[in-house]
C-alpha cells in the first residue's frame, strides 16, 4: 500500500491510499478543482478512484463532494449518520445512487484491500475512523476525535502506518482569541486530540512493524511543527520504541511525503 496525504487541516482533508488493485480516497475536503490538481501532482487521474470513504459531515471533510458526484460515478462509503448530516445541510443530492451506507465494524472488501470503519468521539452524527488491510499490511486513519477509547486502542494496534490527529498544544490553544465556548469544544471528549494525548496513544499502539506516523489535522493557530516535533522527541525518547519510525507532519497547503509499505 502507498499512503499520500493530499491535504490535512481545518481548511480541508483528503488522503489517497493506493493498493495493488485499487485507489481510494479518505474524505474530499478540497474543492473539486484543487482535488484534481493534487491528484495530478501524484500522477493519479480522478477517474482512477474506485471509492471515497467519508469520516464525517463537517465541511473540511466533504467540501468537494457535491461537485464530484455530479461529474463522476464514484462509490461514496459513509455511515448513515454522516449521510443524514450531509443531506440535512443540503450539501448533496438525495438521489445519488452510489452512496454505500455502512455500520461501525462492518468490513468492506475492494479486490485486494479490506476496509473496516470504527466509531470515534467527535461532535458529528456518526463519525468514523478507518482501518485498511492488504495482505499483512495495516494502515490506520484516525482524526477528529476528542479521545481514544481502550476499545479503539486495541483495534488500531500494530499498524504499519498511522494517520493520527495531533491537533493542538493546550497552552497555545488557550492563548488564542477563540471564544471560550470553542476552546471548550476542542478540549472536550467530542473535540480534537492535543499533541500529548495523540503521542501517548501512539506510544501504546505502535510496534516493530510500524514504519511511519503522520501527525495530522494540525491547528494553524494552536500548534506548530517545531513544538509538535519537540513533543515527539520528549514522549518517545522515554520508551524503547522502534527508532526507525518516520514521523511526518501532514500539511494543509502541500502534498505530504508518501509512505509505501
Amino acid at each position: 500500500m502507498k499512503v499520500t496525504i493530499l491535504a490535512s487541516g481545518s481548511k480541508g482533508n483528503c488522503t489517497l491510499i493506493e493498493t495493488e488493485k485499487n485507489k481510494i480516497l479518505i474524505d474530499v475536503g478540497l474543492t473539486y478543482k484543487l482535488l484534481k490538481y493534487r491528484l495530478n501532482e501524484v500522477n493519479v487521474d480522478i477517474d482512477e478512484i474506485d471509492a471515497i470513504f467519508i469520516t464525517h459531515e463537517h465541511i473540511d471533510h466533504i467540501k468537494g463532494l457535491e461537485v464530484l458526484i455530479k461529474k463522476h460515478q464514484i462509490h461514496i462509503v459513509l455511515s448513515r449518520g454522516t449521510y443524514e448530516g450531509i443531506v440535512a445541510k443540503k450539501k448533496i443530492s438525495l438521489t445519488y445512487e452510489y452512496f454505500n451506507l455502512i455500520q461501525s465494524d462492518e468490513e468492506i472488501t475492494l479486490e485486494s484491500v479490506k476496509i473496516k470503519p470504527f466509531l470515534v468521539s467527535h461532535d458529528a452524527l456518526e463519525p468514523f475512523g478507518y482501518i485498511l488491510n492488504e495482505d499483512d499490511k495495516k494502515v490506520v486513519y484516525l482524526t477528529d476525535s476528542g479521545y481514544i477509547s481502550q476499545v479503539n486502542e486495541e483495534k488500531i494496534k500494530n499498524a504499519d502506518v498511522y494517520i493520527m490527529e495531533a491537533n493542538h498544544n493546550i497552552e497555545m490553544l488557550m492563548c488564542t482569541n477563540r471564544p471560550w465556548r470553542l476552546k471548550q469544544r476542542i478540549l472536550g471528549d467530542c473535540g480534537h486530540l492535543c499533541n500529548e494525548d495523540a503521542l501517548n496513544t501512539l506510544l501504546r499502539v505502535v510496534n516493530d512493524r510500524t514504519k511511519a506516523i503522520y501527525l495530522a489535522h494540525i491547528s494553524e493557530e494552536a500548534n506548530n511543527v517545531d513544538l509538535l516535533l519537540l513533543a515527539v522527541k520528549d514522549i518517545f525518547s522515554k520508551s524503547n520504541y522502534n527508532e526507525n519510525i518516520k514521523f511526518i507532519v501532514a500539511q494543509q497547503y502541500a502534498i505530504s511525503e508518501s509512505s509505501e509499505i
